[in-house]
């Protein structure tokens, strides 16, 4: 088996942009819940990061009735996001190529998201891009929580075990799920994660376009 049998990618940030979307639907959530929407500069800041972080900043832990507001504002937040359809959805640059190049080599594609209630859109995307065919396995919050568990079930499900196997991501996080596992690690620099985030989570690769991962994996393979 050659050194990557597989290459696993994250969603948000690394294969897909929607950032566009969710910058809109955290300002239609705020309104409609009666909260004061961020300037934007600071919504296109929370707009890229993940749910979990930005909401303790919107609706912090002492507020008065805060459960009810969460579930509110979440509610409000995926309308908006579903009126949208994807029309401001952007396929990373070379992400077709890449997939298509992986697939012609022989290289299992897997895909992991830890998005929270927007997990459902994401075969909708892939089939609006046409690039269904070309991913063997995806991993949502559907099935495993933190992205460590993601990766593993997903290398599980395409067989392949995490010493032959790398995963391309945006953030530290990603990094540090590969790092954890035992994969290949690969930062993606032009998504959602600042740089410095991913140079403190030490990845074995850097890229600033995803058609590099063809280079590692020849070298590696």
């Amino acid at each position: 088996m050659p050194k990557i049998a597989a290459v696993v990618f994250d969603f948000d940030g690394t294969l897909i942009d929607e950032s566009k979307i969710f910058e809109e639907a955290i300002v239609s959530a705020c309104k409609t819940v009666g909260l004061e929407p961020p300037n934007r500069r600071r919504v296109k800041m929370l707009a890229r990061q993940h749910p979990d972080i930005y909401l303790k900043q919107l609706i912090p832990s002492d507020m008065v009735n805060r459960e009810d507001l969460l579930k509110r504002f979440m509610k409000a937040f995926t309308n908006a996001y579903d009126s949208d359809r994807h029309k401001h959805a952007v396929l990373t640059k070379h992400a077709r190529p890449l997939l298509r190049a992986l697939k012609a080599r022989g290289v299992k594609v897997g895909l992991v998201s830890r998005r929270i209630t927007l997990w459902y859109a994401i075969p909708e995307i892939l089939s609006l891009f046409s690039i269904s065919h070309l991913i063997d396995r995806i991993v949502t919050c559907n099935e495993a929580k933190t992205k460590k568990e993601q990766l593993t079930l997903c290398l599980e499900g395409l067989g392949v075990k995490p010493s032959a196997s790398s995963i391309v991501g945006d953030s530290g996080e990603d990094i540090l799920a590969g790092k954890a596992v035992g994969c290949i690690t690969i930062a993606y620099t032009k998504g959602f994660g600042t740089l410095s985030e991913l140079l403190t989570a030490e990845p074995d690769y850097l890229i600033a376009d995803l058609i590099d991962v063809l280079k590692i994996v020849a070298s590696e393979n």
